[in-house]
């Protein structure tokens, strides 16, 4: 028997919902349904004699419209996000460890990725727009290399190590594992649920539906969908998870603590991080070494950036008489900039790592040919 509480009723819904799926697309074609044909009972998709007379409706469905279940799978897993990164920010509190509200903002890469895949599909599809899909890609590389990073710092606040992947049996006297034993003997913070499961479950659903429906056909009443616009579709990719992004700056400052506000993890090794100070310790060499790295970042942005769009698009961009390309190659290369931002402590590095060669082969080269 089985040993949830439930029995075996879970494995018989998924195995009935698994054959009913399989009949669908075994018979789904021989249904009768075609490009937009209402289905569900117009939940689906709404006839089209019925989208026409919508007063607002300006243009007609392209051939590729999603559907409104598909739009509902792309709304959920934004709407979704958006929750769970509140919820992390919450159990920050709840746990009193202000670790987990860096994982909150190592998600928003990933929120970005998926804000990607909803505007491209909201101008439906366009090759000229495929420097999307590219763009989402990296987010999800990054999301996912920034979630790792949040999920390491938590685990270092709560006493792990990296002795810990030894798979080798530690001695049976050693004293390690005494303070994380001690630490989870301590009890979280119990705050009572604003909401139940119900009405949580409820909220999600009515903005999935809400939003997949103003979506669908809130946009044929735009010129916008239609116009292929890279520019438009650059500043939702950006503007919407920085508009998030502010939102929780400005309640990590409301709140305070040691993440109130947005900081890059430190990686200095007092503790105190990596600052343009350091930089300056090098006089006029540290600011030539940093100097330098930003003209290096700067001098392969465009060739990148270029190479990108031909690997997309099959042609060189033409950035003087196509707006199109112009604006893909803008939007890699403000890309770049912000991901060059947030590394602030590598340039640093960088700089610093730098600093010496220039002192001795540029600023001091002069000097020390004469002693020679």
């Amino acid at each position: 028997s089985s040993g949830s509480k439930y029995g075996n009723t879970p494995k018989i819904i998924g195995v009935v919902g698994a054959l009913l799926f399989a009949a669908a697309c075994a018979t789904g074609t021989g249904l009768g349904f075609e490009v937009h044909s209402p289905f569900l009972f117009g939940i689906g998709n709404l006839p089209e004699d019925t989208v026409a007379s919508l007063p607002f409706v300006m243009h007609s469905e392209p051939i590729n419209a999603l559907s409104i279940p598909t739009w509902a799978i792309h709304c959920s897993s934004v709407i979704e996000f958006l929750f769970a990164m509140d919820i992390i920010w919450k159990f920050a509190e709840t746990t009193d460890n202000p670790k987990w509200k860096g994982l909150t903002w190592g998600m928003v890469p990933l929120h970005a990725s998926g804000i990607c895949a909803c505007t491209y599909h909201f101008f439906y599809n366009p090759s000229s727009l495929q420097f999307l899909v590219e763009l989402q890609a990296f987010f999800t590389l990054l999301g996912n290399t920034t979630v790792a990073i949040a999920a390491y710092r938590i685990a270092i606040s709560n006493g792990w190590t990296l002795r810990e992947l030894n798979p080798f049996p530690k001695s049976e006297v050693s004293p390690e594992g005494i303070a994380i034993d001690e630490a989870a003997a301590v009890p979280y913070n119990v705050v009572a649920a604003q909401e139940s499961d119900l009405v949580l479950f409820a909220k999600l659903t009515a903005l999935t539906i809400t939003g997949s429906y103003l979506i669908k056909y809130g946009e044929l009443a735009l010129d916008l969908p239609f116009s292929e616009n890279g520019i438009a579709a650059g500043a939702i990719v950006f503007g919407v998870p920085a508009i998030t992004s502010y939102l929780y700056y400005n309640r990590g400052k409301e709140e305070g603590g040691e993440e109130g506000g947005f900081s890059l993890p430190k990686f200095g090794g007092d503790g105190e991080g990596l600052s343009m100070a350091d930089v300056k310790k090098f006089g006029v060499s540290g600011t030539v070494a940093y100097i330098l790295t930003e003209l290096a970042f700067w001098a392969v942005a465009f060739p990148v950036a270029s190479s990108a769009l031909y690997q997309t698009t099959g042609h060189w961009p033409d950035v003087i008489n196509d707006t199109t390309d112009r604006a893909a190659v803008l939007a890699f290369i403000f890309t770049g900039a912000n991901i060059a931002r947030l590394l602030v402590p590598v340039r640093l590095g960088a700089a610093l790592a730098l600093a010496p060669w220039v002192d001795e082969n540029i600023i001091n080269r002069g000097g020390a040919e004469d002693e020679e």
